[in-house]
């Protein structure tokens, strides 16, 4: 998808902030291999525009990676220190050479799942943590079910492309990869959009861009008005003035134990099952 970087930033900003709280776990990891062992070696997988990079600084040395351009100009341009690299996260350019990679609402945006983690496992040192969060099972459900009515209401259909999986099979997807689970946690994250009333109107525009994309102006305008419709019993709060979004996430460490060169039936696991 073409990410809009200005857009992103002003719309959804919520993402990064959000991404402190995996930022301390790496503070801990940091704490836990103490300073004889040097600076950490930081990889952030999907930087976007570099909510996140600064704080990974102030941890150790980082660097961020992107498949957006878009995303890529902008986290140079604001973060001038970093290196940012543009790169696909299922074929990242570094082999060993990480001790943590870092990744924050990210992972559920990639369809093959086991070519990203074997990508991610393939740029840390053996005992390197992968510290991330993605949304899990039933993430924005009803923002999906959502949009699905108001495009069958204009003979559209929605297919969706996020992976949202329930921890059990994460857990043994991230085995498969050569990872040990040292944390897991599934939760509820409701989430006011920003944008008062059009709040809703630009989530849509930002992350159902390319379906969108299929109308003209004045019959986009109107899936949006249906979409805004269906939603509007459960996510409008008329008290805030805002949307809120059902969001649900999973966040995890995982410590690479071992290598892995093959997909070793990898290929057949159902992410989205149990």
């Amino acid at each position: 998808m073409e990410w809009n970087a200005e857009l992103y930033d002003e719309q959804h900003g919520y993402v990064g902030a959000y991404g402190e709280a995996l930022v301390q776990l790496v503070r801990e990891e940091a704490e836990r291999r103490g300073e004889e062992a040097g600076a950490l070696r930081i990889l952030d997988v999907g930087c976007g525009t570099g909510a996140n990079l600064d704080a990974l600084a102030e941890v150790g040395a980082v660097t961020g990676v992107d498949a957006s351009p878009a995303m890529v100009e902008r986290a140079r341009r604001d973060h001038p220190g970093v290196e940012v690299v543009e790169a696909d996260a299922c074929a990242l350019p570094f082999h060993d050479a990480f001790d943590v990679a870092f990744s924050n609402a990210v992972f559920h945006w990639i369809p093959d799942q086991v070519a990203l983690l074997k990508s991610v496992a393939g740029a840390l040192a053996t005992g390197g943590l992968l510290v991330a969060e993605m949304g899990a099972h039933g993430n924005i459900a009803r923002i999906e079910e959502g949009y699905a009515q108001a495009l069958r209401k204009h003979s559209g259909d929605y297919a969706g492309r996020f992976c949202f999986p329930q921890e059990p099979a994460y857990r043994r997807l991230l085995g498969i990869a050569g990872f040990e689970v040292e944390s897991m946690e599934a939760f509820d994250r409701p989430t006011p959009l920003a944008g008062g009333r059009d709040g809703l109107r630009l989530f849509a525009e930002q992350f159902f861009a390319k379906s969108l994309g299929l109308y003209r102006d004045e019959d986009r305008a109107a899936v949006l008005d249906d979409f805004e419709r269906a939603c509007e019993d459960e996510l409008w709060d008329a008290g805030a003035g805002c949307w809120t979004a059902d969001y649900r996430r999973l966040r995890f460490t995982a410590r690479k134990v071992r290598a892995v060169r093959g997909a070793g039936g990898m290929g057949q696991l159902n992410v989205l099952g149990s």
